[in-house]
């Protein structure tokens, strides 16, 4: 722990000099249970051992109710040979009903029989419906149908394989014009498949962004957080801050920074902390006077939104009219306190942030410029001080919280 001044200048490097910080927005859907293709750390020996039992357990897994859309898909292949050579115009209560079941089954993701199954469903059926006139103008069907999607886009392999003719059919939902319930289940959706790069990309090119930026002006706290947590999944890929930034976005969000929900207020803070990294958008939260809130958040006793604002003071610590400004508002004090915290992340992220807005100050003298050789000396020993703290306070909360 005492460390060299090659240790202390690569933690500079690290935090300080060009350190970015990111949210990834919600946590991730859980990934399935059963993953026989992750690479594995067993001796080669009971490898295939190994192999036999996971494809058991994968054939048991498929054998459950809920486990695959296949009773789904039979019956709307089967009525496409109807009267109306369609599932929806002939009957479409019983495909709310085979939807609603579906989705029964699979609620709870900690016990959803088609997330253990990693191969991807086959949904091609599902958004032939969802596209159906019948699902415009039925809300409960459209409901039904959409929570079976939301379902399916916990699963990395359904997000893999999404096209943007499925993306245009879920923004269509996206319309503020519809229902509430339609709006939060279509937001969740966009929430899952923004994990994926490639669906960023299909979101821009179909208004996406758009949509779930006017969902933020909806009067339903539901739809608020779940068109936040959409945005926040998309802030986290480049294409999606720089479109959200020419969109002028931040603009719209940061007066919910105060948001009375915690919900809402987390995710916001969450799509502010990745705007953040957007040397370009750093100016637009300092002229909206944004900096003065997100150092109030650093007190939050949400972990989550104290974690996103330490990430977002980081971030913006990066310019130095920012930098100033954060000292004003009186940014020094909770950042170092935060060093002694109990989440790692965000101790690591006020650590940057202290190092962004004091480490300067020691590099030369201010009234010159000029650097000497104890302006070296000061900043090698700011940062060995900042980290010996930061360790300091994950060993504190080791020996005290185990």
């Amino acid at each position: 722990l005492s460390g060299d001044a090659g240790t202390h200048e690569l933690l500079d490097k690290q935090l300080a000099q060009s350190a970015i910080s990111l949210n990834p927005a919600a946590p991730q859907p859980l990934t399935p249970r059963l993953n026989p293709r992750r690479p594995a750390s067993h001796p080669a020996s009971i490898l295939p051992a190994i192999s036999q039992k996971a494809k058991s357990m994968s054939e048991e897994a498929a054998s459950r109710p809920g486990s695959t859309l296949d009773e789904f898909n039979a019956y709307i292949q089967k009525a496409g040979l109807g009267h109306n050579r369609s599932a929806m115009k002939d009957n479409p209560g019983y495909v709310e009903d085979l939807a609603l079941a579906f989705y029964k089954w699979n609620e709870d993701p900690k016990t959803s029989p088609n997330l253990e199954i990693e191969d991807p469903d086959d949904y091609s059926f599902l958004m032939d419906c969802l596209d159906s006139p019948v699902a415009y103008e039925d809300e409960g069907v459209a409901v039904a149908l959409l929570k079976v999607l939301k379902v399916l886009s916990r699963k990395v392999s359904n997000r893999e394989t999404m096209e943007i003719s499925d993306v245009k059919i879920i923004v269509k939902f996206v319309h503020r014009s519809h229902t509430t319930a339609i709006c939060t289940e279509a937001a969740s959706i966009c929430l899952n498949i923004c994990y994926e790069k490639e669906v960023v990309g299909m979101m821009v090119q179909t208004r996406g962004v758009e949509e779930l930026t006017e969902m933020m002006s909806s009067y339903s706290e539901d739809v608020q957080a779940n068109a936040a947590g959409a945005l926040q999944s998309l802030s986290y890929q480049e294409e999606g801050r720089v479109h959200m930034r020419e969109l002028e976005v931040l603009k719209s969000l940061l007066p919910l920074l105060t948001h009375d929900n915690v919900k809402v207020r987390t995710r916001v803070v969450g799509v502010v902390h990745n705007m953040s990294s957007d040397i370009q958008s750093i100016a637009v939260i300092r002229e909206q006077k944004a900096i003065k809130t997100l150092v109030q958040m650093l007190t939050d006793p949400d972990v989550a939104i104290c974690s996103s604002a330490a990430g977002a003071i980081q971030n913006i610590s990066r310019e130095a009219p920012s930098k100033v400004e954060i000292s004003d508002v009186g940014g020094v004090p909770p950042l170092i306190d935060l060093m002694f915290g109990s989440d790692v992340q965000t101790q690591v992220c006020a650590t940057g942030a202290l190092l962004n807005i004091l480490g300067p100050k020691l590099e030369c003298d201010p009234s010159t410029g000029v650097q000497m050789p104890h302006n070296v000396a000061n900043r090698k020993a700011l940062s060995k001080l900042v980290m010996l703290s930061l360790v300091t306070g994950m060993a504190f909360h080791g020996m005290y919280t185990t």
